[in-house]
This record gives structure tokens, C-alpha cells and sequence, in this order.
């Protein structure tokens, strides 16, 4: 009589599964994988110095990238260095807004540096406890921050505008 050998889950792993054809992975980590793969695709390095750095193979990456392979949080964790991947913005971009391609959006650049000062700000003023917004003051505010950003964004194209047609000397 033979036991079937207790396999357990391999702390760094977000994918697993004990089956010999595993699924497909769950939302997050296909879309952790796409913004990996992108990221890759962009940049100038081949995949074998991209994995000699993320201390790993070419084929151990390959695999990771095309899902053959688990995406251990360790692996994440090396290739998010390797390919200075802000991981704060990939999880806004992944959890929050549900598209990693938005990753890239100027925009979401824009909020990201803002996120701290604004809290620090916040903290700093309010002698008071800060509770969550309404829907319609979080409506009004989100309206005012985005007309603010695209005013803002005009004024410089407009000022590059205006250097571009000085006359030269």
C-alpha cells in the first residue's frame, strides 16, 4: 500500500496548486504576470541578464512569465527590483482600478507622488480625528483634485507652447 506524499504549499507562493494541471491563475497574479511580461517587453536588457540579476534562469523565468511556473512572492519581490517596478503603483493599478495597464497612466503617476504630502498635510492641520468622506463630498473632491491637475497640466503645454514660438536670436 503507498501513501500519497503530503505536498505543502510553498510559503512564497501567491499561485498554487497540488494538481498536476494547474488552473489558470487567480486575477491578481494573471495580472501581476501581463505587467511583468510588459515591463520585460520594454526593456532593453535580453531575459537571460534580467534573470542572472533576479538571482534565477532564463528558463525559471520564462516559465514564471508565460504561468508554467507559481509566482512566488520571493520571485515578485526580486523581479519587481530588477525591473524597478513601483509596487505601490502596481497595486493601485492591479487592485484598485482593476487594469494593470494603467500602471503607465500619467495620471495615476500624478496621484501616486500626491498621496503622501496630501496625508502628511492632512495630519499635520487636523487637530482633530480625520473620519472617511461622504460619497458626495468624495464626488466634489475628486472633481475639484482632477479639474485642478488638468488646469494645471494645460498651463505647462501652453507655456511650452509659448517657448516654442519665441523667435530665435
Amino acid at each position: 500500500m503507498t501513501e500519497t506524499p503530503q505536498i505543502a504549499p510553498d510559503d512564497y507562493t501567491l499561485v498554487y496548486s497540488i494538481d498536476e494541471d494547474p488552473g489558470p491563475d487567480d486575477h491578481q497574479s494573471a495580472c501581476l504576470r501581463d505587467l511583468i511580461r510588459h515591463i520585460i517587453k520594454q526593456d532593453a536588457r535580453s531575459l537571460a541578464d534580467i534573470a542572472a540579476q533576479a538571482n534565477m534562469s532564463r528558463r525559471q523565468l520564462g516559465r514564471i512569465v508565460a504561468g508554467k511556473k507559481p509566482l512566488r512572492l520571493i520571485d515578485l519581490r526580486l523581479l519587481s527590483e530588477v525591473l524597478q517596478i513601483d509596487r505601490a503603483r502596481a497595486v493601485v493599478a492591479i487592485e484598485i482600478l482593476d487594469d494593470w495597464r494603467s500602471y503607465d497612466d500619467p495620471a495615476l503617476h500624478i496621484m501616486m507622488q500626491l498621496i503622501g504630502p496630501v496625508v502628511a498635510k492632512v495630519n499635520a492641520g487636523a487637530d482633530f480625528p480625520v473620519e472617511a468622506l461622504t460619497g458626495p463630498a468624495e464626488n466634489l473632491l475628486s472633481d475639484w483634485l482632477a479639474k485642478t491637475i488638468i488646469t494645471n497640466e494645460e498651463q505647462i503645454r501652453n507655456r511650452r507652447n509659448e517657448f516654442v514660438k519665441l523667435p530665435s536670436l
